[in-house]
């Protein structure tokens, strides 16, 4: 684990950090393009790794903490999604993969929304896509790629089939026709200044990557083949628009275990995605047990459930 490199990662802004990531591609990568919401860089290995580049923390972190392998900060650490970001650079050096990273994923995928609208999307094919932005330790999130295959090679050795919302991939997946996978990177709390990173667990999801992609060859190639039923059907929520791109920071309060009132914050383009992501984090729970509270930009709450 490079402490200090992680360290440096989390403390820039998106647009510092955009700045040394496109650095430290061209010192790796001779096709190296920086638009408007994405950095992206052609290797010759046919896979594709994304991460994106910012955080909802409002403030940038002024002191790290670390905890033995737990790393913190009292304004946020930023893990999701700076622990991918470190994951790739590091990664990047083992295997001549193309990287994507994506701007201003947290507000509604918009960077990689600007990035498949470009001609270069349009001439890229890969044999599958890893995005390295999920919680936790051994998820493996497919959201609506359902490639039964791609699925027992992603979860052959090390990573689990787990469920979320919405990231990157959701778009990229199906614009690029290739199946793609989000993976564990070590973060927890998301969204939350009580965000930490384990950094033996992110280092971990390094190691089993390089072993993924070690093990890829040529006939290792997977298209994406979309679900009959989205997430949020399965919920019962109904499938929300892909064109709603507006985020809002949601409230959510619950009872603990102690009989006290818990607190839970999220960005989500709709309540449904706030309440799925929440329900993921908390499987226990019930939907009918929730008060759910939209902020709107005057910091006034909004019942909704």
């Amino acid at each position: 684990m490079n402490y200090m490199q992680l360290q440096n990662i989390c403390r820039m802004s998106q647009t510092d950090l955009k700045k040394y990531v496109r650095l430290k591609l061209k010192k790796r990568y001779s096709e190296v393009v920086s638009g408007d919401g994405y950095v992206f860089a052609k290797g010759t290995f046919p896979v594709l790794l994304v991460a994106h580049l910012d955080t909802v923390h409002k403030e940038l972190p002024k002191r790290i903490v670390f905890n033995g392998n737990k790393m913190s900060s009292p304004q946020g650490i930023g893990g999701d999604d700076r622990c991918g970001i470190y994951a790739i650079l590091q990664l990047m050096y083992k295997h001549d993969c193309s990287i994507l990273f994506c701007e201003d994923e947290e507000i509604g995928c918009v960077g990689t929304r600007k990035f498949i609208d470009t001609e270069l999307a349009s001439t890229l094919e890969f044999n599958y896509i890893i995005e390295l932005d999920r919680k936790g330790k051994t998820d493996a999130v497919f959201y609506e790629c359902d490639n039964p295959e791609f699925e027992e090679f992603i979860t052959k050795e090390y990573f689990k089939t787990s469920y979320g919302t919405l990231s990157d991939i959701s778009y990229l997946a199906p614009e690029l026709g290739c199946a793609a996978v989000n993976l564990s990177c070590g973060y927890y709390n998301a969204h939350t200044v009580n965000e930490y990173i384990m950094t033996d667990e992110l280092d971990k999801t390094i190691e089993q990557v390089d072993r993924l992609l070690a093990r890829t060859t040529d006939d290792d190639k997977f298209e994406y083949i979309e679900s009959e039923y989205g997430w949020y059907d399965w919920y019962g929520y109904g499938n929300p628009s892909k064109n709603d791109y507006s985020t809002s920071l949601y409230y959510i309060m619950y009872l603990g275990k102690d009989g006290s009132y818990k607190d839970y914050e999220i960005y989500a383009s709709t309540v449904e995605e706030a309440v799925g992501t929440f329900l993921m984090d908390y499987p226990h729970r019930c939907f009918a047990d929730l008060e759910v509270y939209r902020v709107d930009d005057d910091g006034v709450y909004e019942w909704m459930q």
